[in-house]
C-alpha cells in the first residue's frame, strides 16, 4: 500500500537513476539526483523543524524548485509553493495565515524572501543540499507517516480578499496519480510539457505522473506561450508527446495559425482543464493532430485537481459546449437543487463532490471549511463530507456532466430571467473572428457585458450573436480588447476585467 509520495521517487530512482526526471531550458535532475537533494534537503530541515510543519518555497520554476518540495516532504512536512512576482502584502496575508516554520529560497530571490519570512528559518535550498543524508532521521520520520498526512497547500484567492489555503493529503494524490496511469495512459514511457506554475494544481498532474510512473516532464519556457513557432520547436526538440494545458493556452496556440504551418504531430495525449475549452479551437486542434487522445477535465483547487474527465469520442458543431463527462475512480458527484435532493433530468443544480480527492479543508480558516465542505445532505446516518463547489451543471440526453457555469455567473436579468453567462460565452467563442472572451453582469445597470478580442466590431458580432442567442440573452454593451488581462494561472482574470469596465 503506497501511504507517501516519495515512495514513488524511491521506486523510479531504483528503476530509472539516470533517467531525467524534470527539466527545462537550462538544466535538469535525474530521479537519483532529485532524490539525492530531496534527502539532503530533508535531512537539513530535520535538524530545525518538527514534522508537520508548513515549509514555504520561495524559488523560480525549476527542477530545482522541485527538490525543495519533496525535501519539505522528506523531512516529514508539507510545501507551500509561493509565486515569486506575488506583492509583498499578499505574501503578508498568506503568511499570516500560514505561519510557515521554515522558507527555501534561490539565488535570485533570497533578498525577498529574507524579508518576509520573519520569524520563520530561511536558507538557500543549494546550501541545504550541501548536508549529508542522514538515513536513521530519514527512516524515522518516514515511519512515523500517515497517508491522510499533508503533502501542500496551495493559497487561492479568497471572497474576503484573505488568501486561503486549501490542503491536500499524501492519500488523495496517491489515488489521483494512479487514476491518471490507469485511465489517462500516461505511463513510464511518457514525456510530459509542463505549462501550469506550480502554485497552481494543475501542476500537479505533470509532478506526480513523474514520479509514480518514471517519466519525464520538460518544464516549458514561458516565452513559448508568446511565440507559438518556438512553442512548436520545443516540443519537437524535447520528444513531448503529452500535454496538460489551460484552455486559454490551447486557444491562443489555435489562433496564432501555427496549427496549419507547423503542427507538433508528435503530441498523443492532449488534456485540458481550468477554464471551459470551446469546441471551435478545440476542432482546430482536432484537425491539425488527429491521432491524439483528447481529454476534457473538470476540478476546483479544493478537488486534487480533478474530480471530472470526458475523453472526447465525437464530434462537436463549433458552437456546441463540450461535456465534462462523468465522475473520476473513488469519486462521487451529485448535483444537487435548492433542496438539496438531487436533480431531475434536464433540471440544473450544484455540483458537489465527495471522496478522498477532497481537500481536508481550509488551512487554519475552520469558518470557511464549515461553508464549503458540508454533511452530504443525502446521509443522515454517519458523517459524510461533500465539497460544495459553487459550479452548476445537468445531465445531458446521454447521461454526461455539462458543466453550465459558476452560480455566481448565474444571473437574474430584465427581472425574470434566469440566465447562465457560460452559455452567451459559449456562442460568443464560437464566432470564427472572436480568438477570446467573456461575458461579465453589470447588476447596477442590469447590463450583460461582452469583452472579446477579435477583429469584429459591436454592430457585426451583434448580429452573429442574435443567430445563436434569444433576445433576452443578448448582450447589451460590448468591449472590444486588443489583449485580455490573465492570471498567473492564464486564466481570464475577471476580477481585473470587472473592475474596469463595470467598477
Amino acid at each position: 500500500m503506497i501511504t507517501n509520495v516519495l515512495e514513488y521517487l524511491d521506486a523510479s530512482a531504483a528503476r530509472f537513476p539516470d533517467k531525467v526526471a524534470f527539466g527545462d531550458d537550462k538544466t535538469t535532475l535525474t530521479f537519483a539526483q532529485l532524490r539525492d537533494l530531496a534527502r539532503r534537503g530533508g535531512t537539513y530541515l530535520a535538524g530545525r523543524v518538527g514534522t508537520k510543519e508548513p515549509v514555504a518555497v520561495f524559488m523560480e520554476k525549476t527542477p530545482a524548485c522541485l527538490a525543495a518540495f519533496f525535501a519539505a516532504v522528506s523531512a516529514g512536512c508539507f510545501y507551500v509553493p509561493l509565486d515569486t512576482k506575488m506583492p509583498p502584502e499578499r505574501i503578508k496575508l498568506i503568511f499570516d495565515t500560514l505561519h510557515p516554520a521554515f522558507v527555501f529560497c534561490d539565488e535570485k530571490n533570497e533578498a525577498a524572501a529574507r524579508a518576509v519570512a520573519g520569524q520563520a528559518g530561511c536558507e538557500l535550498f543549494s546550501a541545504a543540499c550541501e548536508t549529508e543524508p542522514d538515513e536513521k532521521v530519514l527512516a524515522a520520520i518516514r515511519a512515523a507517516h500517515v497517508d491522510t498526512d499533508l503533502l501542500y497547500v496551495l493559497f487561492t484567492s479568497g471572497s474576503t480578499g484573505v488568501p486561503k489555503g486549501v490542503t491536500i493529503s499524501h492519500r488523495s494524490m496517491v489515488d489521483y496519480a494512479d487514476w491518471l496511469h490507469e485511465t489517462l495512459d500516461i505511463d513510464e514511457s511518457c514525456v510530459l510539457g509542463n505549462q501550469a506554475p506550480f502554485v497552481f494544481d494543475n501542476s500537479t498532474l505533470d509532478i506526480y505522473s513523474t514520479l509514480k510512473n518514471g517519466c519525464t516532464t520538460w518544464i516549458i519556457p514561458r516565452k513559448c506561450f508568446s511565440f507559438h513557432k518556438t512553442m512548436m520547436q520545443f516540443l519537437a526538440e524535447h520528444h513531448i508527446d503529452t500535454i496538460f494545458f489551460v484552455p486559454s493556452a490551447l486557444i491562443a496556440i489555435a489562433n496564432s495559425g501555427i496549427l496549419e504551418i507547423n503542427p507538433p504531430r508528435g503530441l498523443k495525449r492532449i488534456y485540458f482543464c481550468g477554464e471551459v475549452m470551446p469546441n471551435r479551437q478545440l476542432n482546430m486542434w482536432r484537425r491539425a493532430v488527429p491521432d491524439a487522445k483528447y481529454c476534457n477535465m473538470y476540478g476546483p483547487t479544493e478537488i486534487t485537481d480533478v474530480c471530472a474527465y470526458y475523453i472526447v469520442d465525437r464530434e462537436f458543431g463549433d458552437d456546441d459546449p463540450l461535456p465534462i463527462g462523468q465522475a473520476c475512480a473513488n469519486t462521487r458527484i451529485l448535483i444537487l437543487n435548492d433542496d438539496g435532493r438531487p436533480v431531475a433530468p434536464g433540471e440544473t443544480g450544484e455540483l458537489c463532490v465527495l471522496g478522498t480527492c477532497l481537500s481536508l479543508g481550509y488551512y487554519n480558516n475552520p469558518a470557511q471549511t464549515e461553508k464549503a465542505f458540508v454533511q452530504n445532505p443525502l446521509n443522515t446516518l454517519f458523517h459524510e463530507r461533500m465539497y460544495r463547489t459553487g459550479d452548476l451543471a445537468r445531465y445531458n440526453e446521454r447521461g454526461e456532466i455539462m458543466f453550465l457555469g459558476r452560480k455566481d455567473f448565474q444571473i437574474k436579468h430584465q427581472g425574470c430571467y434566469r440566465i447562465e453567462l457560460g452559455e452567451i460565452e459559449t456562442a460568443l467563442l464560437a464566432v470564427p473572428s472572436v480568438s477570446n472572451g467573456c461575458c461579465l453582469f453589470d447588476e447596477a445597470k442590469d447590463e450583460i457585458v461582452c469583452v472579446y478580442m477579435g477583429g469584429e466590431d459591436e454592430r457585426a458580432l451583434a448580429k452573429q450573436l442574435k443567430v445563436k442567442l434569444p433576445s433576452y440573452m443578448m448582450p447589451n454593451r460590448y468591449v472590444q480588447l486588443d489583449r485580455l488581462p490573465m492570471t498567473i494561472n492564464d486564466k481570464i482574470d475577471r476580477v481585473t476585467l470587472k473592475k474596469t469596465h463595470i467598477g
